[in-house]
Formats: C-alpha cells, structure tokens, sequence
C-alpha cells in the first residue's frame, strides 16, 4: 500500500473519531455506482457493512451502475442487497427525486433493522454541501441549518456523511482512477432538468478557493445558528414549564417567532406554517378583545385558558 492511500485512509476514518462512531459495528452503505459512493465503499470494505444499491431504472443504462455495484462486493465478498424499481412503476405525477429519496430510505431502513445496524454511511462530499446551501438560498428558505448535516437521525437510524468536509467530487474521481476503482456516471446529473442540477452545472464553473469560501461561509452562518437555537431553546422550554402561560411572553423579543413555531409544531403533527400564520397567531395573543380561539389548521385550535394556551380538536360545525 502506498503512502497516499494510507494518509488518506487515516483522514477518512479520522472522521469517526471526530464524531464517536466506533468501526467494530455494522454499517449499512448507500451505494449507487457513482464514484462518491463507490470511492467511499472501497474504504470501507474491509468492515463490517452491507451494500444498498437502488436501481431505479430511470436510465436506460442504469444496469451498468448496478452491475458495477454487485461485481465490486462479489469480489471483495461485501454481503449486498438490491432494490430494483421498474421503470412503468415511476409515478407520473410528482417530483422524482423527491420520490426516489423517500424509496431509498424506506429501503435503508429496512436493511437497517434487518441488520441491527448502527449507522447508516452516505456518500456526501463538499459539493454536494455547497450545492444544497445554494439551492436553500435560491428557494429563500429560512433552515435552522443550512447546507448537509454531517450526522443527524431519520427513520430511526443513525446516519453518518464521512467525506462531507474531506475532498470534492473531482478529487474523488482522480482517486478512482488513480486506485483503478470501478464507477459510472450518472449523465442525467448534467442535464439542466432540475434546479439542483442547474446549480451542480454553475458549480462546475468555480474555483477551488471559491468553493473553499463557501465552506468557510456555511460553518460560519450555521455556527450563529447553533448559538440561535440554543437560545430559543431555552425560552421554549421556560414557555412549556409555565404551563405555555403566554403573558409571560416577551412579545419584543427578536425570538419569539421561532417560539411560537416551535410551539406549534411540537403539539401538532405534521404542520405547516406561513409566517403570516404565525403573525396572525402573535396578533391573537396580544389581542385584548375576547377571542377565545384561534384555528391553526383544518383540525386544530388554541383556545385560551387562564392565562395558558391549549391546543384542542377542532369542533365540527
């Protein structure tokens, strides 16, 4: 082995000490053939893991990734299994990457509990962490953490991204090649078909030490962030201790919108909220008139009582 590939493999297990996640347990890997995910399954193949693979036949030469994928653990004898969609199967209507994320992590979580295993590996490499910033600030969204989290939970499963701060796709496919490890190219990622792909195409265009500054900027903008929902936090929680008593609200505080928010969404089960709801909802409380109740949605309410805030079934009329 040379010295590269070691130095290299010191960085990339580096990471699970980084983030306390012990080797000696078994992983699950999301493998599509790409060389992100094919570069990441030759590091780790030596543990104890089992491949994921989806095929969604969405290409007409998707069995080439797939077979890539299942020649590379028959080799290395890697347990895998496969998931294998029939292209008359795609749903007409709807977004399919959408759909397709939500079909691969139903599979993972399948193959996680039929393993008892203890995390799940994802490819995600600094690209892909600088085109999801991107696309959450073309989409004006307003996330409590912006771009890819390194390790978070779904699905009941511990999920873990160890190259997301290590190397860029180029990178990796120099590493590919140089270590003659197998991988396909996925040619509808550069079609300007979606916006994500649009911006993976813009990404395309910039320099190394642009890319560098927007790593730099997302660990700073979600460093303020982190300290933000500390704080907000913490007045939730003296909120929810007073029985959610709202008049002891500090209706000035620059926070108490992403309270109330949480709030709702805690005691409520799939809601979605406007910031015109919510400032509709801030009105209520403030409100010295005798409203009693305020509809959140088709099936939920607040209703006032002695100070504190209930939320009730909405009555039928």
């Amino acid at each position: 082995m040379n010295n590269k590939i070691e130095d290299i493999q010191k960085l990339f297990f580096k990471q699970f000490i980084l983030n306390h996640i012990p080797l000696d347990q078994t992983f699950i890997l999301g493998i599509s053939g790409g060389p992100d995910s094919m570069w990441m399954l030759d590091l780790m193949k030596n543990q104890n893991i089992i491949v994921a693979c989806v095929n969604y036949n969405h290409r007409h030469n998707s069995t080439i990734d797939q077979k890539i994928v299942e020649d590379f653990c028959i080799k290395h004898q890697i347990r895998y299994e496969l998931l294998i969609l029939k292209k008359e199967d795609e749903p007409n209507t709807g977004n399919f990457q959408k759909i397709a994320r939500e079909q691969r992590y139903t599979f993972y979580a399948h193959l996680y509990k039929k393993y008892n295993a203890s995390c799940l590996l994802l490819a995600h490499q600094k690209d892909d962490l600088i085109e999801t910033y991107l696309f959450q600030k073309q989409s004006k969204r307003n996330p409590s953490f912006y771009g890819i989290k390194q390790t978070n939970r779904l699905n009941e499963m511990n999920i873990f991204r160890p190259m997301l701060y290590l190397w860029y796709k180029n990178e990796i496919i120099d590493f590919c090649k140089e270590n003659k490890i197998p991988f396909a190219i996925d040619y509808t990622n550069e079609l300007p078909i979606y916006t994500r792909n649009k911006i993976r195409l813009q990404l395309k265009e910039y320099t190394k030490e642009t890319k560098e500054y927007f790593i730099e900027k997302i660990k700073e903008i979600n460093a303020k962030l982190s300290k933000n929902n500390k704080e907000v936090e913490t007045k939730y929680l003296a909120f929810k201790n007073s029985n959610y008593n709202y008049k002891k609200l500090d209706f000035n505080d620059k926070q108490i919108n992403e309270i109330l928010f949480i709030y709702l969404h805690q005691n409520i089960d799939h809601l979605k909220l406007s910031t015109n709801k919510i400032e509709a909802f801030k009105s209520f409380l403030l409100s010295q008139k005798n409203y009693k109740s305020f509809i959140i949605n088709d099936n939920n309410e607040v209703i006032k009582v002695d100070k504190c805030l209930k939320i009730i079934k909405k009555s039928k009329s």
